[in-house]
């Protein structure tokens, strides 16, 4: 199908990829690595939440090679092209680029179209959602997240709805929704 970005294997192994990079939880971040420049701009922008002390701290002393994201901008950056490109203002992403809309978790969950409460064939890929909050299903009851618990920054967790995974920390989600721009 022309009008899809990636199959699901090519998206999860993307959302990999973030894992595996240094990460860290930055409301409203869209990839960028965390060098001065960002950090300024990034401890201003959201400053609700990245403005307070102890966020201002965490942002400060990450180095430059850690990637900043909250959580649907983790699924939003990927989809634009997030690859962990240091050297890029986003990462290697193009803001509001493939067709993909900058919107936020529900907004991204009505974009989707149908979602779904019944997690018992979710496939591979597919967006995962719960008030405020977004992550991907990677298959095997596990998710990619960025969130401040836990490791605070891009990390595997256990779906909660499919059933707890030993060495995971768990989360449970509301609704799932296949994303327009996956081929699943």
């Amino acid at each position: 199908d022309s009008t899809k970005l990636m199959t699901a294997q090519t998206f999860i192994t993307k959302a990999r990829n973030a894992v595996n990079h240094k990460t860290l939880y930055v409301m409203g971040a869209i990839g960028q690595p965390l060098n001065a420049s960002n950090k300024a701009f990034l401890v201003n922008h959201c400053a609700w939440y990245n403005g307070q002390p102890d966020r201002v701290a965490k942002i400060n002393a990450a180095s430059s090679d850690t990637f900043g994201f909250d959580c649907v901008c983790l699924v939003k950056s990927i989809l634009w092209g997030w690859n962990g490109n240091v050297n890029a203002v986003y990462g290697g992403a193009a803001y509001a680029s493939n067709g993909v809309p900058d919107l936020g978790t529900e907004g991204f969950l009505n974009h989707c179209g149908q979602s779904y409460t019944n997690f018992s064939n979710i496939p591979a890929g597919a967006y995962l959602w719960m008030q405020g909050h977004a992550g991907i299903y990677i298959g095997d009851g596990l998710a990619i997240e960025c969130t401040p618990q836990w490791s605070d920054g891009a990390q595997i967790t256990a779906v909660g709805n499919i059933g707890p995974v030993s060495g995971y920390n768990t989360r449970y989600w509301t609704r799932w929704a296949r994303i327009p721009y996956i081929q699943y």
